[in-house]
């Protein structure tokens, strides 16, 4: 007689336009899985943005159970996980910090879905600084959560290049397609019943935080070369802008690589 499979039980935790896309995803796979929950940022997305989706509003369509709560450090959370013997969870660009008390459960697999190279690019919307620094390619990291920040172990590395016109925006949304297939990779082995990957970040790491670069503005002394890239690295219309200062006015600066790709 065959025995019976055992699914993984699984929380899914997703946000912005990767985790809108991943969650469609998971729902072809959900025979696969005991999906007990799914969660999304701290505040959810609003239903007509492209990059910051309502994760929560497209789990409810798609007939998942929500967990809405404000934290994750709370005992009854970490009580609740125990319960349901939950075993992954795949956090999909969700902002929510996972407790040590969840990180420690016996059995547990967390995995992360991560814009950049590791651990050269941690911390979080690195898209800006991959484009400053000049980079000509990057990556979408899949990774293993332990207590660190953007530090467990790699189970892969899907590439992409950097073009000499992109700005922030289009940069970042070439990372969600591909972090998209990173995702269904990841399920697919689990399907298969395959262990993932996994091996130590090498090298020297650097954290970048969630700050706009110089207050997004331009300076007219920098050299033509830097004034470019700097325009590029900070456009991701609607939610910024670089803008320089021209006496007493401020002007906005639209940056005309990103409307030659739309």
């Amino acid at each position: 007689m065959n025995q019976p499979v055992v699914k993984r039980n699984v929380v899914y935790m997703g946000g912005r336009a990767l985790g809108f896309r991943c969650l469609e995803v998971m729902a072809r796979y959900r025979e696969h899985f005991n999906v007990h929950f799914v969660m999304g940022l701290r505040q959810d997305g609003t239903p007509d943005s492209d990059w910051n989706p309502s994760v929560l509003m497209e789990a409810q369509r798609l007939g998942f159970e929500i967990l809405d709560v404000p934290s994750l450090k709370k005992t009854e959370i970490v009580e609740l996980f125990k319960k349901r013997q939950i075993d992954t969870i795949l956090n999909v660009f969700c902002d929510r910090i996972i407790p040590k008390e969840l990180i420690e459960l016996p059995g547990m697999e967390i995995i992360n879905f991560h814009y950049g190279h590791l651990p050269q690019y941690q911390g979080r919307f690195v898209v800006t600084h991959i484009i400053l620094n000049g980079e000509t390619k990057t990556c979408v990291t899949t990774h293993y959560i332990d207590e660190g920040i953007d530090t467990g172990d790699i189970i892969f590395e899907d590439w992409i290049p950097v073009l000499p016109t992109d700005t922030a925006r289009t940069l970042y949304m070439r990372c969600v397609e591909a972090g998209v297939g990173s995702f269904e990779r990841t399920l697919q082995y689990f399907v298969r019943e395959e262990p993932l990957p996994r091996k130590p970040q090498e090298g020297l790491g650097a954290y970048y935080k969630f700050e706009e670069p110089n207050g997004l503005q331009v300076q007219l002394d920098w050299d033509q070369e830097k004034i470019e890239r700097f325009i590029r690295a900070t456009t991701f219309e609607p939610i910024s802008k670089p803008w320089l200062q021209i006496g007493e006015r401020r002007y906005d600066v639209v940056a005309q690589a990103q409307h030659e790709q739309q």
